[in-house]
């Protein structure tokens, strides 16, 4: 069984046996999503933003945990003080790989808002235990996550830089996860849309709006009916 634990925001973690990887801890409002004294094995940040390295390397530091990223996220959280030797660069297409994980990261990118163009961020294709997650951080492009075979699609819906709902509906129909999940919302309209086009348009996906604290669970019955429940 594969546990998702929503934080908020971009802030997920997946727990699978003793195995906990947590995805873009990040600060908004000069608050962070996940507490300082959260334990990790490996924590990622998806691009070098505050708003999904935030406390990561304080995490990483107290956990004693691994830390992933891109270069500018690698280098953000060795200022903040994560050892050299905790740091992992993620390379466009080139997996990381330790026992019941394997990460695989694709150049994907969002806007900046504040100065103009484009900021790099990596989309992950996660395969954990007998699972497969694609989780697309902050992206306002799709890269090739429309061809992967995923049982949870995890998306942004709030515009402000990445995808606006149509766009991230439109994904999920065409990849056909078995789960969709939105995230990173600015209007509690937003997942709302995203789950009722889903419903309409996405035959096969069923679409779960996780809240700040809630659980996801997935897991295979009987060896190959695909389940879920929301805690």
């Amino acid at each position: 069984m594969l546990k998702i634990v929503y934080f908020g925001k971009t802030s997920f973690a997946l727990e699978y046996n003793e195995m906990t990887v947590l995805l873009n801890p990040g600060i908004w409002n000069e608050e962070p999503v996940v507490p300082d004294d959260f334990g990790a094995r490996i924590v990622i940040a998806t691009n070098q933003s505050e708003d999904a390295v935030g406390n990561a390397a304080t995490i990483a530091v107290n956990s004693k945990a691994w830390f992933l990223g891109n270069q500018g996220a690698a280098d953000k959280a060795s200022e903040k003080g994560v050892k050299p030797w905790l740091v992992h660069i993620l390379e466009s297409e080139v997996p990381y790989e330790i026992p019941d994980l394997k990460i695989t990261p694709y150049a994907l990118s969002r806007i900046d808002e504040g100065e103009g163009g484009r900021i790099e961020n990596l989309g992950l294709y996660i395969e954990i235990g007998d699972m497969k997650v694609g989780y697309l951080g902050d992206a306002v492009i799709r890269g090739p996550f429309e061809q992967f075979d995923m049982d949870v699609l995890i998306v942004p819906v709030g515009g402000d830089g990445v995808f606006q709902v149509k766009d991230a509906v439109s994904l999920c129909i065409d990849a056909k996860p078995r789960v969709g999940v939105p995230m990173r919302w600015s209007s509690e309209e937003d997942p709302k849309k995203f789950s009722k086009y889903i419903q309409q348009f996405g035959q096969g996906i069923s679409p779960v709006i996780l809240e700040p604290g809630q659980v996801l669970k997935v897991f295979w019955a009987a060896g190959n009916e695909f389940r879920y429940e929301l805690d």
